[in-house]
């Protein structure tokens, strides 16, 4: 039975074919297993270009956006980890008057890991801070204000090393301004710059599409 099994198919006198869809997909995941690493290097320049684009606030512009009608700046922002937000949308708790008014204009990162109003916490570095306020920290920069308010800055000379910390808020190098709206949508896959990314995808689709009526006409 075994000989059977081992004769039924000879390769000299059966060559294999090849069918459109088989060459089609073979096609397909040449180009795929060809172009990530170039997409990753586009994804990466367009990355770096939108980060150079993001506006600027020092310490001392900072202070200019406190929402007082002494305030040059327009609208209500403060800082945490570096990153510059916007919290004009919400001036039941940040405008003149309000109980988290002390935060507008300021560096909030230390006040904000030890879960305080004083302004002596306000622009101060992180040094001596147990892990535990930390991760309070973290959660309240996910949570509270990268998924509510948009980033509209980069804090060029915080009272700490940004950098140190892109781990807990992501890479400080590549901040960009987010959307205006509250970012808790499901995200949208953004659409790629890279012409070798956008035709694979291109032909991706293709194959996709032309399975199903290869397989029908069989």
């Amino acid at each position: 039975m075994a000989a059977e099994e081992t004769s039924a198919v000879s390769p000299a006198s059966s060559p294999v074919r090849l069918g459109p869809v088989v060459t089609v997909g073979l096609c397909a995941a040449a180009v795929l297993s060809w172009y990530p690493s170039l997409f990753e290097r586009n994804e990466q320049v367009v990355d770096d270009e939108a980060a150079e684009l993001v506006p600027t606030y020092t310490m001392e512009t900072l202070l200019q956006y406190d929402g007082s009608s002494g305030s040059t700046g327009e609208g209500i922002l403060l800082a945490v980890w570096g990153r510059v937000f916007n919290v004009t949308s919400a001036p039941e708790f940040y405008a003149k008057g309000s109980g988290y008014h002390v935060f507008a204009g300021h560096d909030c990162t230390r006040a904000f890991a030890l879960t305080s109003t004083k302004k002596k916490f306000l622009d101060k570095d992180l040094d001596g801070i147990p892990e535990a306020k930390i991760k309070h920290l973290n959660s309240t920069y996910w949570e509270t204000y990268f998924s509510k308010y948009p980033i509209v800055g980069r804090l060029t000379n915080p009272p700490y090393d940004p950098d140190a910390w892109d781990a807990y808020a992501g890479p400080y190098a590549q901040i960009q301004v987010s959307e205006t709206k509250p970012r808790r949508a499901k995200p949208v896959q953004r659409a790629s710059r890279c012409p070798v990314t956008n035709a694979a995808r291109a032909l991706a689709s293709t194959v996709a599409n032309l399975l199903p009526r290869q397989l029908l006409e069989r």
